[in-house]
């Protein structure tokens, strides 16, 4: 591409998915043309203090054949798959970069961070480079890179199996219109590093199959926009809920299931805090398919929840063959999950999520006042928001004694909303709040926790009902389990029912 931002939507697929798309003729409405193949090897240099690294700079040498190339990456934007680097590039087939081929400034800038040292090649990529341009009717232009190979840091390999999808010209709407109709059926999640951060990775031997991921910083500033806002917070809900979601595909880890239903979540939780600045049902889809989702992962977690937690670290009686019977409906609640995780419906609201995202999905077409509340400055929105919320659980839980069952899960949600938005404005919140208030949100969060988790030990295991020669034990077992954990919730709240008041 001419020098200047790169601006691609990147995802990794897996083997199976790779060979799928490699075999991509045509796709329903667009015009696509193959491009062919390259074979690429790609060497990546820097100090051997790793001086470029450290400014989050990438100098590759990259080979093609016979001709090659040079280019300079600087830091930019890289989130949700999203990557915005400013690049430069200059035709160039020598096997040592050559720092003044490159801009002058480019250079000069180049020149003072090395300071003298050698640069050394670190790490390297063979890749295969499949391409087409697809047109959509609309005369928008994109170009598609299927990416299989390798990268290689001495005696370490991590495979590279990855899609491209970079806008030529048009509306930067049609990455998504191309990709949801590329990936249909396809397992993906989003990439959330470049290349040269795999290779990094590799060098620093810290390679490994994804794991469950927690919730990004959203890092606001109270001067941002409510719209730059709404779109970091839902970056991060995004991030957490594909990282997650990958993680699930490669490894049983009971964290991934948590931490997949706390990002749809925090998700739905962000489209109702926003819902102010957005056009009425904008987000209405992207709400229900949260809620659908995470109604399947729960099949997972509340099993996992019950066997890991609530069963298995009792010690006064046999629970080995209660255990055994929930095992097989764990695997089962897992072999469930892993279907629903591989419907084209879950790759479908991956792209619709990160359209929604990226292309402002909450503008209205008739709403002048939008624009006003979009561009005002976040900070006070995020303490109306925070002090809405607040009151809500100070209104229901003025007297946590009189709560009827419905009553206290309803607490318990409320307190969750507020705990969320507690982690999407943290930044912008006083010292004073962070300091007294955020405690008392946590711990009642975890008593209202707690008693939920019992609640739902007992809507499980009352659907326990065994036969044959171990129907004594399990029946025994579920008994003595429902009756420890009910005295377990009686004492937690009378000991602690005073944490679910704010007041």
């Amino acid at each position: 591409m001419a020098d200047g931002i790169e601006a691609e939507l990147k995802v990794a697929v897996d083997a199976a998915g790779a060979s799928r798309l490699a075999r991509i003729a045509s796709l329903q409405g667009l015009n696509v043309t193959s491009k062919g193949d390259k074979r690429l090897v790609s060497t990546y240099f820097d100090t051997p203090d790793l001086a470029l690294r450290a400014k989050g700079i990438s100098l590759r040498l990259r080979r093609a054949g016979r001709s090659g190339e040079q280019t300079v990456k600087f830091s930019g934007s890289f989130s949700l798959g999203l990557a915005e680097r400013p690049e430069f590039n200059v035709p160039y087939a020598g096997r040592v970069p050559d720092l003044t081929r490159l801009p002058d400034e480019v250079a000069a800038e180049l020149t003072r961070l090395v300071d003298g040292r050698p640069l050394v090649p670190l790490f390297s990529m063979r890749v295969t480079r499949r391409r087409w341009e697809i047109v959509t009717p609309g005369g928008d232009r994109v170009e598609m890179a299927l990416d299989r190979g390798a990268a290689t840091a001495g005696s370490r390999r991590a495979d590279i199996r990855e899609v491209e999808l970079e806008l030529l010209s048009g509306d930067r709407r049609a990455l998504f219109e191309v990709a949801r109709l590329a990936l249909a059926g396809i397992a993906f999640h989003f990439s959330t590093h470049a290349k040269s951060d795999l290779g990094y990775a590799l060098l620093e031997g810290e390679i490994g199959p994804a794991g469950p991921a927690t919730a990004v910083d959203t890092h606001l500033d109270e001067d941002m926009s409510v719209e730059k806002a709404l779109q970091l917070v839902l970056r991060s809900c995004a991030a957490q809920i594909s990282a997650n979601i990958a993680a699930l595909r490669v490894s049983e880890n009971p964290e991934g299931a948590h931490q997949l239903r706390v990002g749809l979540r925090r998700l739905r939780t962000a489209l109702k805090i926003f819902a102010s600045v957005m056009a009425p049902g904008a987000a209405d889809m992207l709400a229900a398919e949260a809620q659908r989702l995470a109604a399947e992962v729960a099949l997972t977690r509340d099993m996992d929840v019950l066997i890991d937690e609530l069963v298995a670290p009792l010690d006064g009686g046999d629970m080995t063959a209660l255990i055994d019977l929930l095992e097989k409906r764990r695997k089962a609640a897992r072999a469930r999950l892993a279907a629903v995780l591989s419907e084209p419906a879950l790759g479908d609201f991956l792209i619709d999520l990160l359209a929604f995202t990226e292309a402002r999905g909450w503008l209205s077409t008739d709403d002048i006042g939008q624009s006003l509340g979009l561009a005002a400055p976040v900070g006070p929105f995020a303490e109306h928001t925070i002090d809405r919320l607040r009151r809500k659980v100070e209104k229901l839980g003025r007297d946590p004694e009189a709560l009827s069952p419905d009553e206290r899960h309803e607490l318990r949600k409320r307190f969750k909303r507020l705990r969320y938005a507690f982690d999407f404005f943290e930044s912008l919140m006083p010292k004073s709040v962070r300091r007294k208030l955020l405690p008392r949100v946590k711990a009642a969060q975890d008593v209202l926790g707690v008693l939920n988790d019992i609640h739902m030990a007992h809507v499980m295991l009352d659907d326990v009902h065994a036969a044959g020669p171990k129907a004594g034990a399990v029946e025994r077992a579920v008994g003595y389990c429902l009756g420890w954990h009910s005295a377990r919730a009686k004492a937690i709240w009378e000991r602690r029912s005073d944490d679910l008041s704010l007041d």
